[in-house]
């Protein structure tokens, strides 16, 4: 059942023009699967009205701003952080952000995360599940992840396209299933790699319910003490697993609800929409879902509307 209180949405995108006309200029014409949505803070604002949502952490998100051109993305991470800056300062009660970084350039990134944390005051870092054919949790970007952590950075993860080729004739919108599948990589690379285990603060946010890491997260734990990199993750793969905070974004079944809650705790999820890459009935009828969810009792579903969001922004909860 619904509860009164008003929800966090840490799943909620932006997408002004200037960052159409980027995807344009790289020959990118639409989303996953359709056209670019409209959207403008308006639109955002009426979405959560609608859906009793008090403040959304906003991102970007896939494709990102590299294109390989490594002047460019750094020049695209400051104007799109300060376009979020922007956003947040016109509406503190209603809007916080998560910052883009200029990866794959490690030095720039740390330079930005100072300024995104010192200067414009952001709420926490996205980043997308790869860049420049790296998974997030690779070794070459770990003096970014040790600054994060020293930041205890909150890091929301969100999928973007696989790296390397499809397969001829495969003409299935990515984000179906690969992304699902993005964010499963991601999350083994980064407690395969040790990032988890090594750099603990650093708060992480997968989308989408964990994609199929919860379908999987047993059978990656089958192997525990088979893989080369046991070492690296040495209190099991169910233990770092749920020490991710994962988002409802359309997720608002029992299934997936089921699968999540079966490994990780409900103080570790998060409310989340998806909107505006998600239309507003979709963002409608997957709230309807989660508020019908018989799961959590009452409790765990005020933490997961609102009280973890207010533990990991801590600002949130003068705004309550």
């Amino acid at each position: 059942m619904a509860s009164q209180i008003q929800r966090v949405d840490v799943h909620h995108h932006v997408l002004p023009d200037f960052y159409k006309d980027v995807q344009r200029a790289a020959g990118i014409m639409g989303s996953a699967y359709q056209a670019f949505p409209e959207w403008s803070v308006d639109k955002s604002l009426a979405l959560m009205d609608s859906l009793r949502i008090g403040t959304s952490i906003v991102s970007f998100t896939s494709p990102g701003i590299f294109y390989g051109d490594i002047a460019q993305t750094r020049e695209l991470a400051r104007r799109f952080n300060d376009f979020l800056a922007e956003t947040v300062s016109a509406r503190p009660d209603r809007f916080g952000a998560f910052a883009f970084l200029p990866l794959p350039d490690v030095e720039a990134s740390i330079a930005e995360i100072g300024r995104i944390y010192d200067e414009l005051h952001l709420d926490g870092i996205c980043l997308l599940t790869s860049v420049d054919e790296r998974y997030i949790g690779h070794p070459d970007f770990w003096p970014v992840y040790e600054e994060l952590n020293r930041r205890k950075a909150v890091v929301f993860i969100h999928p973007c396209y696989p790296p390397g080729t499809e397969a001829r004739g495969w003409d299935i919108p990515r984000m179906l299933i690969d992304y699902p599948f993005e964010t499963t990589r991601v999350a083994t690379n980064l407690i395969f790699n040790g990032v988890m285990e090594k750099l603990p603060d650093i708060r992480f946010i997968l989308s989408h319910a964990g994609g199929t890491l919860p379908m999987l997260a047993h059978r990656i734990s089958l192997f525990d003490k088979k893989t080369k990199q046991q070492g690296n993750y040495p209190k099991g793969a169910l233990h770092y697993i749920s020490k991710f905070f994962y988002d409802t974004a359309l997720s608002g079944h029992p299934a997936p609800l089921n699968a999540l809650t079966a490994f990780v705790p409900p103080s570790q999820i998060l409310f989340g929409t998806d909107y505006p890459y998600v239309s507003e009935d979709i963002a409608a009828s997957e709230t309807s879902g989660f508020d019908a969810y018989s799961g959590f009792d009452n409790e765990q579903r005020l933490s997961v509307e609102r009280g973890a969001a207010e533990l990991l922004f801590p600002r949130l909860k003068k705004l309550a």
